[in-house]
């Protein structure tokens, strides 16, 4: 697969735009790769394709036969010989040495879907081995229409937790979700972000989309945390006061969270020597996860010894193949298995609540964002996946009229097909798994990205191509196995075609309510709606109901200097989008006309309106419902504005009885009532 890169576009704003030539220039050259000179390195096949593979040779080999074998990942094994003369010839390219045949070689029939290894071999010509990815024609479907409910999982309150919510909260409100009939439980990425820093908080911006954010485990459900020697730190006065201070706060302070976190959970990491059982387990897990875990637990020790900028590292440490890493994970022997352990009880905990919230009808939701930062576990564990170079983004559009830069590396194109996808599989099946949907952030990522040149401007970048009918199969093959089903967040800049691709691979759509509208600007009723979608009232980036009504948003916004255009301007716009959303609720009878000021009976239409679509499922937003008014995050700020800190007003013990819940849910309810056949 050869990228290619993208001379002119046309942005979400309508605007064509033309590459800078310098731009292109340069990311041609660092996307540079020569022909294969035998075969390609990977090919993926759908149900029942046969299993053939293009092979380029020297024309005079026509006479030789091709070996074969073929190691599936069952470790079942068929091999076999085929004669090159009865290859018929696709192409003859007629270099200076020689003229090179291309033959479609047929191997064998359809194969099982998995990721299995072929080995090809002509005598004195070529050998090769071909990573053989068969994968189902569609994603895991989803069951009827239902619904769920969003948040974000550090804002949760609660009376027992360490100032952020965690798996314990979780917990807790996946079974009251059950209770009220809803099929899901929405949550922000679980992705593992810097535990030597962290007031770094964005789930978006992570060390490893891999491993898992520790500080959602509940110290209090880990069982060693029974023992005498840990209850004591817990019972201290200055630890109670402490947590008092911690879950009072309105933003979450991550820095006081993770040292009381880490003190406690130190202390467990130190009983567990004396748990055969639990040590056995322990050792077993750590075994099972392999070199990938102790990269990782390896990187978190270096990161809290030497800072997070990896290129100011001792040079020998910078990357993890080199002898050093070794005989310092070694003499870091301690760390590098606490780093591992929380990544055992985090995987435990988290395994736990997907368990007991089924038993309850609940699926969890999970999200998968587009990347990892630069100076990441995932970049440094393999650098060449990635094109330290550039930094993804997006080009204007309504929400940022300058563009958005977001810092983070692309994966390298020319790299997913090296392992046969093999990372990328790895990487959509771990967040599949323990949920039963999930959302690919900025999911336009399977086809193409925007490319900036690192350090320049966001509107200085250009589109860059991936394999997407090779990707889609591969997001297909980890949603079976996991059997969950894939929502593919589709707003912005959408590529021709794309859409269509993704319906064809049983991936849904991402609606969000104020984005359906009309050319007139008018709203698009329920019945518009594509059936294999997920619609929502908002996401993490958008204001919640309430602020949205009365412009808080873009109030807040001109504080920010986020505005181009005039605040009075701005705020006759949403007056106007105002007043039409409003009037096609009541049109649609979700609204009567006397709740236009009523902000909980305006977000229950809004939630009826969308359970009316054919929508596959229709997700509402916890903070839509509770009032809240602040957001969660502003997009285009880092430090003007304290984004993924905000918490809930509301105690997740308050939510049993909080009547606005209860009146949300029975709507919901109502409309989409949940199979019990």
């Amino acid at each position: 697969m050869r990228a290619r890169v993208a001379r002119s576009y046309v942005d979400a704003l309508g605007t064509p735009r033309s590459a800078a030539p310098e731009t292109v220039a340069r990311f041609e050259e660092l996307l540079h790769e020569e022909p294969h000179h035998f075969v390609a390195p990977a090919v993926v096949l759908r149900d029942g394709e046969t299993l053939a593979i293009d092979v380029t040779l020297p024309a005079m080999s026509w006479t030789e036969n091709l070996r074969w074998e073929l190691v599936r990942d069952d470790g079942t094994t068929e091999e076999g010989v085929v004669a090159l003369r009865e290859a018929p010839v696709l192409s003859a390219d007629h270099r200076v040495e020689s003229t090179y045949d291309t033959r479609r070689v047929a191997i064998a029939g359809p194969q099982p879907h998995g990721a299995h290894r072929l080995t090809l071999i002509v005598d004195a010509y070529a050998r090769a081995v071909v990573h053989v990815v068969v994968v189902p024609e569609r994603a895991y479907p989803p069951a009827g229409r239902t619904w769920g409910i969003a948040f974000q999982l550090y804002t949760l309150r609660s009376e027992r937790n360490d100032g952020i919510g965690d798996f314990a909260d979780l917990r807790a409100v996946c079974r009251l979700l059950g209770e009220r009939g809803a099929a899901y439980a929405g949550i922000n990425p679980l992705h593992a972000t810097f535990r030597s820093d962290p007031e770094a908080a964005s789930p978006y911006a992570a060390s490893s989309r891999i491993w898992l954010n520790w500080l959602y485990i509940a110290v209090d459900d880990v069982p060693e945390a029974r023992d005498a020697s840990v209850r004591a730190i817990a019972e201290r006065p200055a630890h109670r006061e402490r947590l008092v201070e911690l879950r009072a706060t309105e933003l979450v302070d991550y820095a006081g969270v993770a040292a009381v976190k880490d003190e406690l959970l130190r202390a467990c990491f130190a009983v567990l020597a004396s748990d055969a059982e639990r040590l056995a387990a322990f050792d077993s897990w750590c075994a099972a996860k392999g070199e990938p875990l102790v990269r990782f637990a390896t990187f978190e020790t270096l990161v809290a010894r030497y800072g997070r900028d990896v290129a100011a590292w001792p040079q020998t440490f910078r990357t993890p193949t080199s002898p050093d890493i070794a005989l310092f994970a070694a003499s870091e022997h301690d760390e590098v298995r606490y780093a591992m352990y929380l990544q055992w009880i985090a995987a435990g905990q988290l395994a736990a609540v997907a368990d007991d919230a089924a038993k309850h009808g609940v699926r969890l939701y999970r999200d998968l964002a587009v990347g990892v930062d630069l100076n990441s576990a995932d970049v440094w564990a393999d650098a060449n996946a990635y094109v330290a170079e550039v930094s993804v983004g997006a080009p204007p559009d309504v929400l940022n009229t300058l563009g958005q830069d977001w810092g983070l590396p692309p994966l390298d194109p020319r790299g997913l097909a090296q392992d046969g996808y093999a990372e990328l599989l790895a990487l959509v099946q771990s967040n599949c798994r323990d949920a039963g949907a999930l959302r690919i952030d900025h999911a336009f990522s399977l086809a193409r990205l925007y490319w900036i040149p690192r350090g320049g401007d966001a509107r200085s970048g250009t589109y860059v191509e991936y394999p997407l009918d090779d990707v889609r199969g591969i997001v297909a093959l980890a949603s079976t196995r996991e059997q969950c089903v894939v929502i593919g967040e589709d707003l912005g800049t959408v590529p021709e075609g794309f859409r269509e691709k993704m319906e064809e691979t049983g991936v849904l759509s991402y609606r969000i309510v104020f984005f359906e509208r009309r050319l007139d600007g008018t709203f698009v009723p329920p019945e518009e709606y594509p059936a294999l979608a997920l619609a929502a009232s908002g996401t993490h980036d958008l204001p919640t109901i309430p602020a949205w009504l009365r412009g808080e948003d873009v109030e807040l916004r001109d504080r920010l200097g986020l505005l181009e255009t005039p605040l009075e301007q701005e705020r006759a716009a949403r007056r106007k989008d105002w007043a039409m959303f409003l009037d096609a609720l009541i049109a649609h009878g979700d609204l009567a006309p006397g709740e236009r000021d009523d902000d909980v009976a305006v977000v229950v239409a809004a939630n009826r309106y969308l359970g009316a679509t054919p929508c596959a499922i229709v997700m509402a937003q916890l903070d839509d419902i509770l009032e809240e008014r602040d957001p969660v995050n502003v997009p285009g700020t880092s430090t003007q504005y304290p984004n993924w800190r905000r918490k809930l007003s509301t105690n997740v013990d308050a939510l049993a009885s909080d009547p606005r819940l209860r009146r949300l849910c029975t709507a919901l309810n109502e409309i989409r009532p949940r199979d019990t056949s």
